[in-house]
């Protein structure tokens, strides 16, 4: 195998690691938090979550930011490829980063 396969190969597995984690942590945001706005809900007749486990938000905490490091890994290693071989940027790299901070920022400073 030689070093521009091995690099795909790489960033291939980096980032179905990373998307996996993020899929995991959207089924997991809705059993991670009540739902909001209630007195809109009520006034249009919609059932309304008032239960929530506070330990799958915490996990879910942990998800997106394992998912953000793996992100940030996967960039620098796709910023290292870009510079010293033929391989270009990867568009979905630098979205899964920016997505799971923000989502990490959001759970650890709203939720």
């Amino acid at each position: 195998m030689n070093r521009a396969k091995l690099f795909q190969f790489i960033l291939s597995a980096l980032s179905i690691i990373g998307w996996s984690l993020a899929i995991y942590a959207l089924m997991l945001f809705d059993q991670a938090r009540p739902d909001t706005a209630i007195g809109y809900y009520q006034s249009h007749g919609a059932e309304i979550r008032l239960e929530w486990d506070p330990s799958k938000t915490v996990l879910l905490e942990h998800i997106i930011w394992i998912c953000a490091g793996l992100s940030f890994i996967n960039l620098a290693f796709n910023f290292y490829i870009a510079r010293h071989s033929k391989l270009g940027w990867w568009v979905n790299i630098p979205l899964l980063f920016t997505c799971s901070l923000a989502a990490g920022l959001y759970i650890r400073f709203v939720v």
